[in-house]
């Protein structure tokens, strides 16, 4: 990482590198704001409701966490390309191959079941009785949900967002399967270091890699500091 601190001005100079972290930053917000919307409520139902296959809807939900990456990105390609639906979204204008949109949704594949498994493990330490005693005093599920609930689990929902978003960022092998890594156009920060290396740059490689262990180490900080803040 040390070696690597004097070539960040060199990759700051260079538009390909910009670009890949402009796409990089747009992409991983996009998939951790998708996951957050959708991972509360799914946390939420499998914790709090005693519904039909619950055991296997949870495995099918968590299954991404135990694939590798490469795989996932296969498994999104057989899907969303040709042989899956791809033909159909092709025909109303949206495509996931070798597209943008392709990142987006590599990340959130596989972010999604890993940001799901925190919150239900931060409602379980939450408990029943708050809720328990909201519903006692007149609040429904809704209100109980909105006004106890998510207020219990907002270190948990924030240090979960910011991890996840991390995680987005290094996002290589669901991405490249998918995306591919193409220059200037689904060039993330992980393609850029893997095009680079692959050219021989190793300076802007490994610039590019240094830039992307401080984001995680900021990020990781970050989530010590919510924590302790949600022990005290």
């Amino acid at each position: 990482m040390i070696r690597g601190v004097p070539n960040i001005y060199k990759c700051i100079q260079s538009k390909e590198i910009l670009f890949s972290i402009k796409l990089s930053l747009i992409t991983s917000i996009i998939s951790t704001l998708i996951c957050l919307v959708f991972s509360i409520p799914v946390a939420y139902t499998l914790e709090r409701s005693n519904i039909r296959l619950k055991k296997l809807i949870q495995i099918l939900i968590l299954l991404p966490m135990s694939l590798p990456h490469m795989i996932s990105g296969v498994a999104l390609l057989l899907f969303l390309g040709n042989l899956g639906i791809g033909g159909f979204l092709s025909e109303i204008g949206v495509e996931f191959v070798f597209n943008p949109k392709g990142i987006v949704a590599a990340q959130v594949f596989v972010n999604f079941p890993f940001m799901v498994n925190m919150l239900r493990i931060a409602m379980k330490e939450s408990g029943y009785k708050i809720e328990f005693i909201g519903r006692t005093l007149g609040c429904n599920r809704w209100q109980t949900f909105i006004y106890i609930t998510i207020p219990l689990i907002k270190n948990s929902l924030i240090s979960s967002s910011i991890i996840v978003w991390s995680r987005a960022l290094g996002e290589f092998g669901a991405v490249i399967m998918l995306a591919g890594a193409t220059s200037m156009k689904t060039e993330v920060i992980p393609t850029a270091i893997f095009m680079n290396m692959s050219t021989g740059d190793l300076d802007i490689a490994i610039g590019v890699a240094t830039i992307l262990i401080f984001i995680s180490i900021i990020s990781m900080f970050l989530v010590e500091i919510i924590q302790k803040s949600k022990s005290i």
